[in-house]
């Protein structure tokens, strides 16, 4: 009975406003590295200046904000910072993961990345960049659309082609970003058979134009897929020879991280 009590206490209870309102302002900050005005701030939080300078003056009396007199903008504050470190430090994906994007990057000279799904966006999560002079890379919190990314197929390959379209809501036409973008969700799920047979997804300048991606699953002990890791660079640079090594150092990275989180594949 007090499970129970308990329960329904969380679903009902109301958030708090201007929580809410705080961690949005967090959030903003954090999309914009420069810096950004109390107006400007105004206006993504559709709030009285006068609400969201006091929200400002809390968070930075406890260091999760910084005003620059110079500019008089606002930026994130050390205490985000070492929030981040201390995610990291509790994360075991993070911990294992960073280390197999160094080894992988070092292995292919290409960039890598990282990258968890909220929704039906992917959200990059680590990155290691290639040391070549023109080289791709994707910033840590950067989001983009699943269906048109590596990353995300993967993730999307996890799931049944029924929940793949509950995902989407009966939509039968998706973003398009390219004009190499599937858009309609049959050529999605379709895609998925292939993806789950080979094991590596493919994004061949459906994101971005000249830019092509594979990805791997990470799996946990509970063989659920919680992330997914990928190599990044130029078309040019995907020759049939480098796709195949590609293929062999990811899957064989993907499968190394996969273990340290406890999956241990069947017989």
């Amino acid at each position: 009975m007090m499970r129970k009590a308990k329960r329904s206490t969380r679903k009902t209870a109301r958030p708090v406003k201007s929580l809410v309102k705080a961690l949005r302002i967090v959030d903003a900050l954090g999309d914009r590295p420069g810096g950004v005005g109390i107006t400007d701030l105004s206006g993504i939080l559709k709030a009285p200046k006068s609400t969201v300078h006091r929200l400002l003056a809390t968070l930075e009396a406890v260091g999760y904000v910084v005003f620059d007199i110079s500019t008089a903008r606002y930026a994130l504050g050390s205490r985000v910072a070492k929030l981040g470190e201390q995610v990291n430090q509790h994360s075991p994906l993070l911990n294992f993961g960073v280390a197999a994007l160094e080894q992988l990057t070092r292995e292919c000279r290409e960039a890598s990345h990282l990258a968890i799904m909220e929704g039906t966006e992917i959200v990059y999560i680590s990155r290691e960049e290639s040391k070549e002079p023109v080289r791709v890379s994707f910033a840590t919190g950067f989001r983009a659309p699943a269906h048109a990314t590596a990353l995300g197929k993967m993730f999307l390959a996890g799931l049944s082609d029924a929940e793949i379209h509950a995902l989407y809501k009966g939509k039968k036409k998706l973003p398009r970003l390219t004009s190499r973008t599937k858009v309609k969700l049959e050529e999605v799920t379709a895609e998925m058979a292939a993806v789950r047979r080979e094991g590596i997804a493919y994004d061949n300048e459906e994101y971005m134009p000249g830019l092509r991606c594979m990805a791997a699953a990470i799996r946990d002990y509970s063989t659920r897929i919680v992330a997914a890791m990928s190599l990044s660079m130029f078309k040019d640079r995907m020759t049939a020879e480098r796709r195949r090594f590609f293929k062999e150092s990811l899957l064989r990275a993907s499968a190394e991280l996969s273990e340290k989180l406890g999956y241990r594949r069947a017989p």
